[in-house]
């Protein structure tokens, strides 16, 4: 037994001597833990959930400079301040990342947590998590199920401090009177319920690097990105043995940004996203058109399928460079493979690894990865309705195509899309960005409403001159009337259930003359600064909107008796449609970039008629005056369809 044991010590001392320093590190505190777990306190679980959390931190860390702690110290005494408005906040914001935001992204200290975690914190770590599970679900989810969502210590790469019992005291008591009873296998959705709840979470959208907040001082905000807040809800929910985690989408396939939500993992088979304050099965009924490409888990343990991938040595995108996200794609939607042909180029040879990528309004994001088999590539579990672009990532930040853009259809069928430029089309435009539910909605709710003239102020003798018939575009739209002599005053009467929505009124003379107005007045219950006087301020994205669904109309008083020959209107809107006097410029994907079709000026009727356009073709509009709201489309059947 001693021989046994001098073995060892001189095998140990050996390993020691041979390891450089890092390992030397790792292999103390593995030393520490698992002796703990093994001698002092006998517990196998325990010894399992210690070498989970081992064998997987040697790709995790900390990001670590001066500025970040001023941006920490900065914001955390903003936060200590007696409660102001979310603007103040979105502006402190603005002056954190004035001061700080360069040198915050540059020069980053990384600190591995193989280095950085004691093995004191990661025994409180895994006693508190394991206590919890033990005392409240364990059977209600498996062993691996805890090592997966409720054991890991931390969230992102933030500074560790102890998150979880902070938070364990703040929760446990709001619970643990419907937990302590009879064991009832829906008690963990009243925890949810009791948890998820009177959180303030108006978002801040950074508009450079941001570091992920220390996670015990998450409570504090008022004001914070969808990661803060995804954050906050994970440390709140794992402290109390809640299984959770953060899914994300990198980017949306129709529409600009990504998103990150928390889901809640009551056990292995069962998945429901959700926000802050939501009830399970919101999150995303209120995002129903946004087209989902790509979906995932962001996880502790590393993932055995992006191993190959990470330890490659080829440029990794910044969304692959750790190995640490599962693809749940095909947990949310319904999905597709596509086996895309490859161009030839040396750039294709040069790489295992190529990409799919969905465009965001300006440019293409990376969202799937996929291994090159000759000139070939495989995507697996893509979104449907979604336009993809293949490409090789090169240095700095390049994206190279490689293929030819293609729809995944919702029927599953996976189509190139590829100009044809022996042929050519003419299209009709009226947007540049997509014309969604929303918009056609606001449209709706002006069809049937009425203009009248009247000479007495409160309208007892008024005509109707126009009355609005179906809306399906979101622009301005004129209106000849029937009015056959003048009149003193003119009003919008809005049909019921339409809150009186209406963005601008334009009246015109014979002669195509705007008479003066004198006076606005009207049913002026307004919802905010939603006032009658925004249809006619020249401001477009402004509008009427009164406080009851029907009821709501708006007059004006001219400044002497007019007859009115046209009326024109636009519904609320975005202002992506097509302006009177701004510059517009038709591009085509040519296989390689946009390339230009033509130029042109927006007129009076808010609609552009384009010759020469390649059929078949991946098209984008692009407004050169003001905006950034653009949108990739084909043309389908005499409109613009949208992707």
């Amino acid at each position: 037994m001693r021989f046994n044991k001098f073995l060892l010590k001189c095998l140990s001392l050996l390993l020691l001597f041979s390891c450089n320093k890092e390992d030397v590190v790792r292999w103390q505190l593995k030393e520490q833990v698992l002796s703990y777990y093994r001698d002092s306190v006998p517990n196998y679980e325990k010894c399992s959930a210690a070498l989970f959390l081992l064998e997987n931190m040697d790709i995790h860390y900390s990001l670590h400079n001066e500025s970040i702690d001023r941006f920490y110290a900065f914001m955390d005494s903003i936060y200590q301040l007696p409660v102001q408005g979310n603007g103040f906040y979105h502006k402190m914001y603005d002056e954190a990342t004035r001061r700080y935001g360069r040198e915050m992204a540059v020069n980053q200290i990384i600190m591995p947590d193989t280095r950085n975690v004691t093995a004191q914190y990661l025994i409180e770590n895994i006693d508190s998590a394991y206590s919890m599970w033990k005392r409240l679900w364990a059977d209600e989810y498996g062993f691996e199920h805890f090592c997966n969502y409720v054991l890991p210590y931390r969230m992102g790469h933030e500074p560790l401090n102890d998150w979880r019992n902070k938070y364990m005291k703040q929760q446990h008591p709001r619970v643990e009177r419907y937990i302590n009873y009879q064991d009832n296998r829906f008690n963990m959705y009243g925890a949810y319920a009791v948890v998820n709840q009177g959180m303030h979470t108006a978002i801040y959208y950074p508009k450079g690097f941001m570091p992920e907040f220390p996670a015990d001082k998450l409570d504090r905000l008022r004001v914070g990105s969808c990661q803060s807040f995804s954050d906050l809800n994970i440390a709140r929910f794992r402290s109390i043995g809640i299984p959770v985690a953060k899914d994300f989408v990198p980017q949306w396939g129709n529409c600009r940004m990504g998103h990150e939500w928390v889901v809640l993992l009551p056990n292995e088979e069962l998945c429901f996203p959700f926000g802050p304050n939501e009830d399970l099965g919101w999150h995303f009924f209120g995002r129903s058109e946004n087209t989902l490409p790509k979906a995932f888990r962001q996880m502790y343990a590393k993932q055995q399928e992006l191993l190959p991938l990470t330890g490659s040595g080829e440029p990794l995108p910044p969304l692959f460079e750790s190995p640490t996200i599962m693809d749940v794609t095909d947990t949310y939607t319904t999905t597709s493979d596509a086996t895309v042909r490859l161009f030839d180029m040396p750039l294709v040879k040069e790489r295992q690894y190529l990409y799919a990528a969905v465009f965001d309004n300006r440019n293409w994001k990376i969202v799937d990865w996929g291994k090159r088999h000759g000139r070939q590539v495989t995507f697996t579990k893509l979104g449907r309705q979604v336009v993809y672009l293949p490409v090789a990532y090169a240095r700095h930040d390049e994206l190279v195509p490689v293929g030819h853009p293609f729809l995944v259809a919702a029927d599953g069928d996976v189509q190139p899309i590829v100009a044809d430029t022996a042929h050519y089309e003419t299209v009709r435009l009226i947007r540049k960005y997509r014309f969604t539910y929303w918009l056609n909605q606001l449209c709706q709710r002006t069809e049937r409403g009425r203009f009248q003239v009247a000479n007495n102020e409160d309208f007892s003798d008024s005509v109707t001159i126009a009355t609005i018939g179906k809306v399906r575009e979101s622009r301005f739209h004129s209106l000849p009337t029937t009015c056959d002599t003048t009149y003193r005053y003119l009003r919008y009467l809005s049909p019921d259930g339409s809150y009186g929505n209406m963005a601008e009124v334009e009246m015109y003379d014979s002669l195509g003359n705007r008479p003066g107005i004198k006076r606005m007045f009207g049913m002026n219950e307004a919802a905010g600064r939603y006032r009658l006087e925004n249809m006619f301020d020249g401001n477009v994205l402004s509008f009427y909107d009164h406080r009851l669904g029907d009821g709501g109309w708006a007059a004006v008083e001219f400044e002497e008796p007019q007859h009115i020959s046209e009326v024109r209107f636009l519904p609320r809107n975005d202002d992506n449609f097509i302006r009177e006097g701004e510059q517009y410029e038709l591009y085509y994907w040519d296989g390689r970039q946009f390339a230009s079709i033509a130029r042109m000026e927006g007129n009076r009727e808010g609609v552009l008629y384009v010759d020469s356009v390649p059929t078949h073709a991946l098209l984008l509009l692009r407004n050169h005056t003001k905006g950034q709201e653009e949108r990739i489309f084909t043309y389908e059947n005499g409109e613009q369809v949208w992707w």
